[in-house]
């Protein structure tokens, strides 16, 4: 809807409203989405740090504090925006009649983003040998092309909506928009491919079988499944202990 709006390819005439409309629906759309993609790294992040409570209560509250600033921010932007947005019969485009403050619109999201990849890569000097080794490897990669990719996106978008003229107010937002569900796609595949590949991983230390077809003992730990971690549950030690007894007692 937004290209039929602004492309100028097409020859009907739009109303003001119209382009009123889509325009704000366009920015709330997109807000809502790279906030709903932000949470989803939360998720996995918290995983990764073990669900420590004090880690989890600081980055929600973080998380809760920006996202709303946004909300409001967004209300904001689109209120002040929505008259100056007409239809220009000559271009068959709606555009903007006047610059609009978008500072505050990308300038949340900017401290989020900032404070989360400080505290990731802090919580990781930390521990720099991390129980989840495969899902570490997967979330320092991929996250920190999310990041980047998402911070240098917004900080783009920033410095447009301070220098650029009004021709060029819009020219990263929606660069900004698809490269977040592309990197935030890349990271939650690449991570399910981790979780199989730790599950299968289990399922051969488990189940070895000696030159006698005797199972042997799993390695120690090996029963604390990385997958559980990556569905979102805790390690079921219960079901680790009952599995190696029946092991050894088969093995006896």
């Amino acid at each position: 809807m937004l290209t039929y709006a602004t492309s100028g390819f097409s020859e009907d005439i739009l109303s003001d409203s119209f382009c009123q409309t889509w325009f704000g629906v366009g920015i709330v759309v997109g807000m809502v989405s790279i906030g709903t993609s932000n949470f989803l790294i939360l998720l996995r992040l918290w995983v990764l740090w073990d669900r420590k409570t004090r880690l989890v209560l600081v980055t929600l509250s973080l998380f809760l504090v920006t996202q709303i600033t946004a909300i409001v921010c967004t209300t904001y932007v689109v209120s002040s925006m929505m008259p100056l947005v007409v239809f220009e019969p000559y271009l068959h485009s709606c555009i903007l009649t006047q610059k609009v403050n978008f500072v505050i619109l990308w300038t949340p999201g900017i401290v989020f983003e900032f404070m989360i990849f400080v505290t990731t890569w802090w919580n990781a000097l930390d521990q720099p040998l991390p129980q989840h080794a495969k899902m570490a490897k997967v979330m320092y990669r991929d996250g920190s092309i999310y990041f980047f990719v998402l911070f240098g996106l917004r900080l783009l978008n920033l410095i447009l909506s301070i220098v650029s003229p009004l021709s060029l107010m819009f020219l990263g937002v929606f660069f900004i928009w698809s490269a977040c569900n592309v990197t935030l796609t890349r990271l939650i595949i690449n991570s399910r491919r981790a979780a199989v590949e730790a599950e299968e991983s289990l399922f051969i230390d488990v189940y070895t079988y000696s030159p006698r077809s005797w199972p042997l003992l799993p390695r120690q730990g090996s029963c604390v499944s990385e997958n559980y971690e990556l569905q979102g549950k805790g390690p079921d030690i219960e079901i680790c202990t009952r599995l190696s007894s029946s092991v050894t007692s088969v093995a006896t």
